[in-house]
Order: structure tokens, then sequence, then C-alpha cells
């Protein structure tokens, strides 16, 4: 009978080892994963029903107050909601409560004037409608005006830019002798 009881005693203990281990080899969620992710993501800012920007990407993880997208475009509209600059970049972050977007390696905006800005990260701060970085920017005016710096505050056209750090520039604009 002590024979038969060992017996048991030791098939439920591989039942409940076995459970066990089962337990312990299921996959575990990384703290870090996305609540949702999406495929083929399109997103457009409104402010009192006027178009501000539309953000396409080819993928979005979805977390709490930030979406990480992949392979960005945003176009940026003006008050009557007709494009007047597309911003390209590999990768970008979108906070959900700000509404803020970072957007980083290699970034190309192009203005419907022809305007190039190149950089490696651009910050659009969303309240005061601004573009930001503290990386270096080079800018391609249509008139082959070329400047270069270090930092920039600007508005979505490209019309007001303000390097922070060191800027240089060649212009083909000659000006007047005012010795004359």
């Amino acid at each position: 009978m002590n024979h038969r009881v060992l017996q048991i005693i030791l098939i439920a203990g591989l039942f409940l080892l076995g459970g066990c281990k089962e337990d312990m080899s299921q996959e575990r969620l990384d703290d870090d994963a996305p609540k949702i992710t999406i495929d083929t993501f399109s997103l457009t800012e409104t402010n009192k029903g006027r178009k501000v920007y539309t953000l396409d990407a080819v993928r979005a993880r979805v977390y709490d107050e930030i979406i990480k997208v992949d392979s960005v475009k945003i176009r940026f509209y003006d008050k009557e909601e007709v494009e007047f600059s597309v911003l390209h970049a590999p990768a970008g972050i979108l906070n959900t409560k700000t509404r803020n977007v970072l957007v980083g390696d290699s970034v190309v905006v192009l203005t419907s004037d022809s305007t190039k800005l190149y950089t490696d990260s651009l910050f659009w701060q969303n309240d005061s409608q601004k573009i930001l970085t503290d990386c270096h920017v080079t800018i391609i005016k249509q008139d082959s005006t070329v400047i270069k710096g270090r930092g920039l505050r600007a508005d979505p056209y490209l019309n007001k830019i303000e390097i922070l750090g060191d800027a240089k520039g060649v212009s083909p604009i000659e000006l007047p002798d005012i010795r004359n």
C-alpha cells in the first residue's frame, strides 16, 4: 500500500511540475510592447475644423500617449487647406496629448516654392506651429541661396527662418553699390 501511495504522490508531483514548466515557458509580453500596431497609418491634425497636417506612415505602434511611426510623410496645409510643404523621414514619434511630432534620421522638407531643408531631426511644436531642431541644417532656396548652420526655429512655410547657432550661406543675390 505504501508503494501505491508513493506512486500516486510521484505522478501528482510530475503533473504539478509539468504545469509549472508550461507556465514558465509561456511567452511573456515585453513591457515596451505597443497596444496596437497599424500598417498603412494615416492621421489628420485639425485646428477648429481646418486641416493643419496629414501624417502618413507605413507602420504605427500605438502606446499610451505616443505613437511611433516608420517611413513618415507629413503634408502641411495653409489656411485655405492647400498643401504647401511635405516632410519625409524614416521614423517619428507623435505625442497624442500635446500633438507634437518628432521625426529623425535624414529628414527632408520640400516646400511648394521649391525650398529644401535637410537635417537629422526635426520637432514640430503644435501649439506654436513651429519647426525646431538643434541639429545641423542645410536649406536650399529656389534662387540657389544655400544656408547652413546648427539649430533652427522656423515656420512650416520656411519663410521665417532663424538659425540658432553658427550660420553661413551663399546667395546669388547681388547687392547694389551704395556708394553711387
